[in-house]
This record gives C-alpha cells, structure tokens and sequence, in this order.
C-alpha cells in the first residue's frame, strides 16, 4: 500500500474516531445515532417497506416455512462437515495450511490473502448483509412482530445493515414464528446466493474463445523471458506486422534465424510494451505450437488455448452428474483460494486478470458483472451456511435454543435448555478451533 492510501486510512479513522465521540458526548439525536461497540448505528423507525410487502403474508410463511427446513438441514450438514474435518485433522496430521492463517479466518478485503479489495467484493459484503437484515425484518413484519428500527451500520465506511424486531413480541411468539423469522436471514443469503450462480452461468454461457495470441507462460531463461515479457501478455505485432493469431505467429518466426533480434509489441493489463526480443534455436525437449520450426528462431512462449478454456468452463458450470455437481461446487468455493494463489485457470472470475484477453466478451463491462455476480454468490452462501451453525448468536443458534426451549418446556424441564445449548456452543467452537492449531502441533 502507497504511503500516500495509509495517510488517507489514518485520517478517515481518526475523522470517523472525533466525529463519534462528539455524536456520544452530545448525546446527538439519540434516536437516530447508537453504537454498537466501535460501530455507529444510523437508524430510523420508518420501516413502511416491510409493511407493504407483508401484505403477501401468505406467499411468504410458505416461503419462511420451507427457509426453516433448509437452514436446519444446512445446519446439521455444516455440524457433520466440521465434526468430520476435525476428525480427519486429528487422524491425518497434516502440516498447517498456508490458507488457515490468523488473517485468512476474518473475511475483510485486503486483509485476507484470498479476498481482494475490490469493488465487485466490497459491494458482496454489504449487499449480503443487507439482504440478511431484510429477511429478519421482513418475516418479523409478516409475523406482526414490531420492528423499532433499521438502518446502516458503519465502521469508519458503511459495512452493513441492521434491524431491530421488538424482543419482548418476539418472546411471547410461539416457536414456529421465532423459527421462520431467525431463519429468514439464512433463508434469503442462500436464495440470492443461488440467483446470482445462475445468472453466472447464463452469462458464461456467451463467452467464447478469442483468437488473439495470448502468451499462457513464459520459459524461464529464455530470449521473452529476459525481455521481461509477462505470463498474460497479448502479442499485436512483430516487426510492425500486426498478427492475429498464433498461425500469423508462426509465419513470421520461420523466417527468422537463432540470433536474430525482433521487436515484438504486446499489451500486458491494458498497456502496450515494446520488447526487444534476441531469439535463440529451439530447444530439442519443446515441441508444439510455442516452439515453431525447429531452424527458425525461437521466442520461449507458451500460448494459450481458448478453445479448452471455454470447454473446460463449459463443463464447470453445466455439470451432468451429481459427482459433477459435488465437484463443480467445490471449484465454486475454492476458486479464491486457488486462482489467487496461481492454480486456477478461471481467475478472470474473481478478480481484474489478463486472462479475459483470448475469451471473447459479449459486451463490454461483462468480466466487471461476472466479478460481482461470482462475490455475490459466494459471499452470500459463506454466509448463510455460517449463520447455520448451531452456536450462540448465530441465527442458528437461536434456532436450537427456541427448539431445545419448547421441547424441555412440553416435559417441565425448561431451565436446562440454556446449559444445554451452551454446551453445545462450546463443543462446537472447539471443533472449529481443532483443525486451525492442531497442525502446528503435528510439526
């Protein structure tokens, strides 16, 4: 980061910092203004949106009803998950992962190695939170439950929404109304989690290979690599002869010679690049496109293929068979991880890359929907599957602690619902913490 952003960081905190202080101290129109920690909550009791849409009470107790089955299967799916990962650490002993890191467990762009501060990320987080809050605010409504408020919640910069259901009407509701409005926020994440997947898949679905000669790699030693041509690069002319494609490529490079001195103009990012490229034979262990004539002149290039990109997208995203669902979902999940740590070919999805230069887009500003599209997607499914989990405050939580309540009342049992569910938590958060430090005791 430049010094010039780490400036502009301090005084936005420390502007954020005086400005908080001064809305406490004067008690600022306390009915707006409230904080929640270090956080300042804007609020407002005008909350008309969810009355108008709670007119279609009906459509949406179906909708909150069938939101309580799913978040209680996806609760006791991520339950078996964890239970299982903290099995298999303890049974395998794996060497720590560079992906479990203490920065890596917080989802913060810029902060995690495998989240990107961008705009496509930053709006993700706040949208699924949003969408989150709205749900809870929304069944509250449709269960006349009072909301006292909602409203932004800010750290510095917005970083999401809120809503205040009155807990007192939430309390005396009976237990299938207090499921479906915890559930709703789960229920919503997932939904949109879900709209977005398939808006990707539709729009994916348009690209389709580009002809321009696309370098995939560079040979490390040879005449483009010591030009300081990058993995990414886009070739438009060599010798002032614009090429098109890697056959242009190739007729021209068979008329050089090893020794001779080409100029090549290429486009790395958008920027275009004169290298001065001192060809050399070609090497008798490459052969292929890259490589050429063998008597001709040799670059050290590794072009990529379009063709097996779209094909190999293609089959992510219309997997056939339930193995290729299972698969296609865990390359869903993975892909941060893997594109940004150089081992995916469809980095192009989750972040601005040199990639989308040999597929051809249908429109322009398309790999800029895809990125929001893919960050929607999986932010808001990290997040509703988290929600879940049967521990304390998470909406799943609450969900396990109504449900233990209402069963332990029916048998005059009721005070050991909270004991019981705090265990529970407990148990929980330790299977968690076991597969993050049990590896660095395995070293």
């Amino acid at each position: 980061m430049e010094f010039g952003w780490v400036a502009l960081v301090i005084i936005c905190v420390i502007v954020y910092a005086v400005v908080c202080w001064e809305i406490k101290k004067r008690n600022f129109h306390p009915e707006i203004f409230a904080f929640m920690g270090p956080c300042l909550m804007v609020r407002t009791s005008r909350t008309g949106i969810f009355d108008v849409l709670a007119r279609f009470r009906r459509t949406f107790l179906v909708y909150g009803t069938l939101g309580v089955v799913v978040v209680a299967a996806c609760s006791v799916l991520m339950t078996v998950m964890i239970i299982v990962t903290a099995y298999l650490t303890m049974l395998i002993q794996p060497d720590p992962s560079p992906i479990i890191q203490p920065q890596n467990l917080l989802l913060i762009p810029g902060v995690n190695d495998f989240v990107p501060s961008t705009f496509a990320v930053w709006f993700a987080l706040v949208f699924a939170v949003v969408i989150h809050e709205f749900g809870h605010g929304l069944l509250s409504r449709v269960e006349k439950i009072r909301v006292k408020y909602t409203g932004i919640l800010a750290l510095v910069i917005p970083i999401g929404a809120f809503v205040e259901p009155d807990e007192e009407e939430i309390e005396k509701s009976p237990l299938a109304t207090k499921l479906r409005m915890f559930a709703a926020g789960i229920t919503n994440n997932l939904v949109v989690g879900a709209i977005c997947i398939l808006a990707l898949i539709l729009l994916l679905g348009m690209v389709v290979p580009g002809t321009v000669p696309f370098v995939q790699g560079v040979y490390e030693g040879y005449p483009a690599d010591l030009a300081g041509m990058q993995p990414g690069t886009v070739i438009l002319a060599i010798d002032g002869v614009p090429v098109a494609n890697t056959t242009d490529i190739s007729t021209l490079l068979a008329g050089t010679i090893p020794g001779q001195t080409i100029q090549v103009l290429g486009e790395y990012k958008g920027v275009q690049q004169m290298y001065d490229i001192t060809l050399t034979s070609v090497p008798p262990d490459i052969t292929g496109s890259s490589a050429g004539n063998t008597t001709s002149g040799f670059m050290g290039v590794l072009y990529g293929d379009p063709q097996a990109i779209t094909d190999t997208l293609h089959a992510w995203t219309h997997p056939e068979t339930l193995g290729d669902v299972l698969v296609s979902a865990l390359n869903f999940l993975v892909l941060p991880f893997s594109s940004l740590a150089g081992s995916s070919s469809f980095g192009m999805l989750v972040t601005d890359t040199p990639d989308p230069a040999f597929l051809s887009a249908p429109f322009d500003g398309f790999w800029e929907i895809i990125h929001v599209l893919y960050w929607c997607a999986w932010v808001n499914i990290l997040l509703g599957t988290f929600n879940a989990l049967p521990i304390g405050p998470l909406d799943g939580g609450q969900m396990l602690r109504e449900g233990v309540k209402s069963f332990l009342a029916k048998r005059g049992k009721e005070e050991y619902a909270l004991p019981l569910c705090s265990v529970i938590t407990n148990l929980l958060i330790v299977v968690i913490i076991i597969p993050i430090i049990m590896p660095y005791f395995f070293r």
